[in-house]
C-alpha cells in the first residue's frame, strides 16, 4: 500500500510541475490576471487560472492509477460512488472558478452553481447520514435533512478554501496539510482507496505549489481554491465514515480547522459589525446578511500582516496552526484524546487567538451587542418577560417531572401528560400575572422584586401540586411533594435567574473598556463611592456613540481597614498615596471623588498627581437640599404665594 502511495504522489507532482508553466502561459493570452489593488497583497500582475494545472494533474493521475499501478484501490472508489456524477460536480466546480477567474461572477450565481454541485455529489453517493455526538458517542440519523446537511458542509468547505486564498502559497500549503490529515485518518480506518485519492490530490497541490509560494509566479484563481477546497470537502464526508462510528463533525472541522475558522470568523465579523457605533452599513436584516460574503482585508492572515509579520512567517504560522489542528484530528479518530477534551481545548486558545488578532468587531460579544439588546425597548417589554416566563414554566415543569414521576407520577398517554402540563404552565402564568411579576422593571430591579418573584414561584408551584392531586387524568403517589418541590427550585432558580442575567449584564460589560472609554478610579470606598461606581456603570457619562465614557478599575481610601479588600467586586487599593504607582501602572484616565468634602491636604495631593499626568478629576455628589435651594426665580415667587395663601388658580 505504501508504494502505491509514494508513486501516486511522484506521479501527480511530476504532472502538477509540468502543467503549471503552460497554464501560465495560457493565462496570459486570455487575459485572466490579477491585477492589484487596495485590498489586494501582491504589487504586480500575476496570472490566475492555476486550478486548471492542479486539476488536470489530479484527474490525469487518478487515471493513470487506476489502470496502470496493480493493487491500487482506485477501483473500489469507481464502483462503489459514480465516478460520472462526482466528474460532472468537479468539472462544473472548475468552469464555475475559470469564469470567475476571467470574468467577475455575482455571489449568487456563484452560490447557485455550487449548491447544484453539491447536490451532485450527493446523488454520486457522498453524503452525511448521520452525526455523532462527540461528548455522549450517541448516533443520530439526519433522515431527511441529510441532504441540505451535506450540500450545506460541502458548499461551506469549497468557499471557506477560497477565502483564505490571500497571500502567497497560504492556500495551497493548508490544503496540502489537510488532504495530508484527510489520508491519515483514512489509512486509520484501512481505506486505502480514500487515502490514494487524498496523496494524489496532495500531489497535486505540492507541485503547484512550487510555483505559487512567495513571490508567487502565479495564483489558483477560484479554478484551484473551488476546486481543491470542494474536493477536500467530498473526501473528509468519505474519510470520517469509515470507522466505527458514524460521522463526527468534529473530525473533519479539525482537519479542516483554519478555512473553518477563518470563514466562521469572517461570517461573524461581518455580522457584528453592523453594531459598531457610527458604522454606515445597510439597515435591512437582508442587506446585513448579505454583507457577509463581501470580501474584505480582515482576514485572519491580513491581521497577521497588520501585526508586523511578513508574507512568509504568517503562511509559516497558519501552516503550523493548521498542522496542529490535523494532529487534533488524527487523535481524536485514533481514540487518544476525546473529542470534548479536544473541543474545549481548541474553544479556549480560539479566543484567545482572536483577541491577540485585534477584531474591534469581536469586542462586542463581551463589551458591546448584548449590552445593546438589554437596553433595546423590546427587551424591557412585558412580552419579553412573558416569553422567559413560558419557556421556564415548560422547563421547570419537564424536569420536575422527569426527577420525580418514578414510580409515584403516572400518566396514561402522552396527549393527556402534554393537556396536563400545558394546563399547570397556563396556570402559574397567571400566577405571575395576579403577583405582579410583570408590574416590575426588569433592568432596576432590587431586592424586594425578587422575593415579590420568589412568592410568586411559590405560588405557581403550589398550584401544580394541587392541579396534580385534583386532575383525575393522572394517578399519585408518594412523589407529588418531591415534584412541588423540585418545581419550585427549577421554577423559581430560572425566572429569577432571566432576570438577574440582565442586571449582570450591566455590571460585567461595565468593567470592560469599550470604544476607547477610559479607565476610572475612585476615592471613596464607603456608601458614595458604591453610588458613583453605580453611576460610572450604568453610563450615565457617555460618549458621542452611546458608550459609556469611564470604566471604574477600584477604588482608593485612606482607612487602613478596606485595604486589599472588595466594594462591589472592584478592589480597593489602599490610601490616596497608591494613586501614583496606579497611574502609570493601570493607565489611569479619570479620578472620580466619591465625596467633595475630602482633606484639603489630601485633595491637594491628588491634584498634582493628577495634573503631572494630565489626568482630570471629577466629582460624584448626592444630596437631599430643600427644594427652594433649585428653585428659579418664578417657582419661588410661586412658592411664597403658596405660603401665603395668596396662590389664585389661573385661567384655562
Amino acid at each position: 500500500m505504501l508504494e502505491v502511495l509514494l508513486f501516486s504522489a511522484a506521479v501527480s507532482i511530476t504532472l502538477s510541475l509540468l502543467l503549471t508553466p503552460p497554464v501560465i502561459r495560457l493565462a496570459y493570452k486570455l487575459g485572466a490576471v490579477d491585477k492589484p489593488d487596495p485590498r489586494k497583497i501582491h504589487k504586480l500582475p500575476t496570472p490566475r487560472l492555476g486550478g486548471l494545472a492542479t486539476f488536470g494533474s489530479f484527474m490525469i493521475t487518478l487515471v493513470v492509477i487506476h489502470y496502470a499501478v496493480p493493487g491500487s484501490g482506485l477501483g473500489a472508489f469507481f464502483t462503489k460512488f459514480s465516478w460520472l456524477g462526482l466528474s460532472i460536480s468537479l468539472v462544473t466546480i472548475l468552469i464555475l472558478g475559470a469564469c470567475d477567474d476571467m470574468w467577475t461572477l455575482k455571489p449568487g450565481q456563484k452560490f447557485l452553481v455550487q449548491f447544484v454541485a453539491g447536490a451532485l455529489v450527493y446523488v454520486a453517493g457522498f453524503k452525511i447520514g448521520s452525526v455523532t455526538n462527540p461528548f455522549t458517542g450517541g448516533v443520530l440519523s439526519l433522515g431527511l435533512f441529510s441532504l441540505p446537511i451535506t450540500v450545506i458542509w460541502v458548499v461551506g468547505i469549497t468557499n471557506a478554501f477560497n477565502l483564505i486564498d490571500g497571500l502567497d502559497g497560504l492556500a495551497a500549503g493548508i490544503s496540502a496539510i489537510a488532504g495530508l490529515t484527510i489520508a491519515a485518518i483514512a489509512l486509520l480506518h484501512g481505506d486505502q482507496t480514500t487515502a490514494e485519492v487524498a496523496i494524489i490530490l496532495v500531489g497535486a497541490v505540492l507541485g503547484f505549489l512550487r510555483y505559487n509560494f512567495n513571490p508567487a509566479k502565479v495564483f489558483w484563481g477560484d479554478s484551484g481554491s473551488l476546486f481543491v477546497g470542494f474536493m477536500l470537502a467530498v473526501l473528509s464526508i468519505n474519510s470520517s465514515t469509515k470507522g466505527t462510528t458514524a460521522f463526527s463533525m468534529i473530525v473533519p472541522i479539525l482537519a479542516l480547522g483554519v478555512p473553518v475558522m477563518d470563514t466562521s470568523l469572517a461570517m461573524l465579523r461581518r455580522i457584528l459589525r453592523s453594531f459598531l457605533p457610527g458604522q454606515s452599513l445597510p439597515a435591512t436584516t437582508l442587506r446585513k446578511l448579505h454583507s457577509m460574503f463581501l470580501p474584505d482585508r480582515r482576514h485572519i492572515h491580513h491581521q497577521l500582516l497588520a501585526r508586523g509579520l511578513s508574507q512568509r512567517d504568517a503562511v509559516f504560522v497558519l501552516y503550523v496552526v493548521s498542522c496542529a489542528f490535523g494532529i487534533c484530528a488524527f487523535l481524536v479518530t485514533a481514540g487518544s484524546l476525546s473529542a470534548s477534551l479536544i473541543l474545549g481545548g481548541v474553544g479556549i486558545l480560539a479566543v484567545i487567538a482572536v483577541r491577540k488578532l485585534g477584531y474591534r468587531e469581536m469586542a462586542l460579544l463581551r463589551n458591546g451587542i448584548l449590552l445593546r439588546l438589554y437596553k433595546k425597548a423590546f427587551m424591557k417589554h412585558v412580552i419579553s418577560q412573558v416569553l422567559l416566563d413560558v419557556a421556564a414554566v415548560f422547563v421547570s415543569f419537564f424536569l420536575a417531572w422527569e426527577f420525580s414521576s418514578h414510580p409515584g407520577i403516572y400518566v396514561a398517554g402522552w396527549r393527556t401528560w402534554s393537556f396536563y402540563m400545558i394546563a399547570v404552565c397556563l396556570l402559574q402564568l397567571l400566577a405571575f400575572l395576579l403577583g405582579g411579576v410583570y408590574r416590575r422593571s426588569i433592568t432596576l430591579m432590587g431586592l424586594g422584586d425578587f422575593l415579590q418573584m420568589l412568592k410568586a414561584a411559590l405560588v405557581g408551584a403550589a398550584i401544580g401540586a394541587f392541579a396534580l392531586l385534583i386532575l383525575p387524568v393522572v394517578n399519585t403517589g408518594s412523589n407529588v411533594g418531591m415534584f412541588t418541590i423540585l418545581d419550585f427550585y427549577f421554577l423559581s432558580t430560572l425566572v429569577i435567574g432571566s432576570r438577574v442575567a440582565f442586571r449582570a449584564l450591566n455590571y460585567v460589560f461595565g468593567r470592560e473598556v469599550v470604544d476607547g472609554g477610559k479607565k476610572a478610579i475612585i476615592y471613596g470606598a464607603d456608601g458614595k463611592g458604591l453610588i458613583a461606581l453605580q453611576s460610572l456603570l450604568a453610563g450615565e457619562q457617555q460618549d458621542e456613540h452611546g458608550f459609556s465614557s469611564f470604566v471604574p478599575v477600584g477604588f482608593l481610601d485612606d482607612d487602613p481597614r478596606m485595604e486589599g479588600k472588595y466594594l462591589d467586586g472592584y478592589p480597593v487599593f489602599g490610601g490616596h498615596w497608591k494613586l501614583e504607582g496606579l497611574m502609570n501602572r493601570m493607565n489611569i484616565g479619570e479620578i472620580v471623588l466619591a465625596r467633595p468634602n475630602i482633606d484639603s491636604e489630601v485633595f491637594l495631593r491628588i491634584r498634582k498627581i493628577a495634573d503631572r499626568h494630565n489626568v482630570p478629576i471629577r466629582v460624584s455628589e448626592m444630596r437631599f437640599d430643600p427644594v427652594d435651594v433649585y428653585a428659579t426665580g418664578e417657582m419661588r415667587s410661586e412658592l411664597r404665594k403658596q405660603k401665603t395663601g395668596s396662590l389664585t388658580p389661573k385661567a384655562a
